[in-house]
């Protein structure tokens, strides 16, 4: 009977540490919110009832009870729907952007891709109405935005994953991705060079300024 009784009490034991260590990897430091195990830190989805707003500087590190953690990832629908944020600085410390993170953010008018990504998750600038710049820093391995272009190119196939309001695709691009001008509704025309032979799903859905577009042979 004791030692049943003194491995419930382990167990519980146990369980109470599991469950403090957990509601300790989600941290807040400086009004953004964090996803922290390791060594690392990923940007994670806001509260609620406390969206990110205004310009948002990501920091390289952050340090939390005394310890260092590298910021290496914004999570998946880490900025989703905050139609407030207007600018986004990302450091080069960031490899991978998730799924829908900056899913209809729509007050962003540019973007900066650094060097050091080397992940951009799907629609993770769908809806992004307002964007007019965006840039992918040289330097890059996995994606540019050549000729000044404007949009985000995948070199490995060539596909354009995210344009703009303002985007010029490149004779070099192949084809058009899922989403690419989703909601961009500042487009208001749109010539597709002979080098692109297929344009994915939803490419130009609710581009509502969309007057004129060439489609080549």
């Amino acid at each position: 009977m004791k030692q049943t009784l003194h491995k419930i009490l382990l167990l519980l034991v146990a369980l109470t540490v599991s469950i403090c260590a957990k509601a300790q990897d989600y941290v807040t430091v400086n009004g953004i919110f964090y996803y922290v195990y390791e060594n690392t830190a990923t940007v994670t989805q806001y509260g609620e009832n406390d969206p990110y707003s205004g310009s948002v500087v990501i920091p390289e590190t952050i340090t939390y009870n005394g310890k260092h953690y590298s910021v290496t990832s914004i999570g998946e629908s880490a900025f989703r729907a905050c139609t407030g944020l207007t600018s986004i600085t990302i450091p080069n410390s960031v490899t991978s952007i998730g799924d829908y993170a900056f899913l209809n953010c729509s007050g962003l008018t540019s973007i900066t891709i650094p060097n050091s990504v080397t992940s951009i998750g799907y629609e993770a600038f769908a809806g992004c109405s307002g964007l007019n710049s965006i840039i992918v820093e040289s330097g890059n391995t996995n994606y540019d935005s050549r000729n000044n272009c404007n949009a985000i190119i995948e070199k490995s196939t060539n596909t354009l994953i995210r344009g703009c309001n303002n985007t010029t695709i490149p004779n070099s691009v192949t084809s058009i991705g899922d989403c690419a001008f989703d909601r961009c509704t500042g487009l208001t025309s749109i010539t597709i060079p002979n080098s692109v032979t297929s344009i994915g799903d939803f490419a130009f859905t609710d581009c509502s300024g969309l007057t004129s577009i060439t489609i080549p042979n």
